[in-house]
């Protein structure tokens, strides 16, 4: 059965097929198809921190859901000039506290994919934000703060207080709803460098749509990525891609 999308119209609940929906939807796509790099560092490294962007391993990840494939489609695009990668921002640092939404579970490993970057970036420095204090953390070209992605005046704040001018790599892994996923980006695009790329995860079919309605404008050049996994259907493996 292919991949569906769940709406109620009407009260009533259907069922759409995710291909169909997207080809109703949008004029223009295209189909990349590859085979996962078995030596692939970027996904490595996830495997050593615990981060569920990406692996090698199948197995023996502190999250209990199949891993995304983010890891393929940011490592594509970066690899070639990564150690002129200066600045890298992230929203959402895995909290493992089962009381904040989008945690990743009581066995995560918070700040797992800032370490990530930070490796594999070689010369740059990471910036971390998360909702949940309780996590947050300095380690070598690793600066963490407080933020609540939902409300502008602490978006601002964090801006304030990080006095970073911008950034290479923007990823907004937070609260994962259409509604906090535009205030970040309302609110941060602004730091995103010349040349650079804001990416937006875990986005579920109905808030891609959301964010088609939201960029109509023209104004941005942007995409609309899912990333489709062998055997595993395609729930949130999506991603909006913005670049400047």
């Amino acid at each position: 059965m292919p991949d569906t999308a769940h709406f109620q119209l009407n009260k009533i609940a259907v069922n759409i097929p995710i291909r169909t929906l997207l080809r109703d939807n949008f004029d223009y796509s295209y189909s990349c198809y590859y085979q996962k790099n078995p030596r692939s560092e970027l996904s490595a490294l996830c495997d050593k921190y615990g981060s569920d962007k990406g692996e090698i391993a199948a197995t023996g990840h502190p999250y209990p859901w199949p891993s995304h494939t983010y890891a393929d489609f940011v490592e594509r695009h970066f690899e070639h000039c990564r150690e002129y990668v200066k600045n890298v921002f992230e929203c959402g640092m895995g909290t493992n506290n089962a009381a904040i939404p989008a945690n990743m579970s009581t066995s995560g490993q918070p700040g797992a994919s800032l370490r990530v970057w930070r490796d594999y970036f070689p010369n740059a420095n990471i910036v971390g934000v998360d909702i949940d204090r309780n996590i947050l953390f300095q380690d070598e070209r690793i600066s963490t703060f407080y933020c609540d992605q939902t409300s502008p005046d602490a978006i601002a704040q964090l801006w304030s207080e990080a006095n970073v001018p911008e950034f290479d790599l923007m990823i907004d892994d937070g609260l994962h709803t259409y509604e906090a996923g535009r205030c970040m980006f309302e609110n941060s695009f602004h730091k995103l460098k010349k040349g650079g790329m804001y990416i937006i995860e875990d986005v579920p079919i109905g808030s891609l749509l959301q964010f088609k309605e939201f960029f109509s404008s023209g104004q941005h050049n942007y995409d609309f990525v899912n990333l489709y996994r062998k055997n595993v259907p395609l729930m949130d493996n999506s991603l909006v891609v913005i670049r400047k």
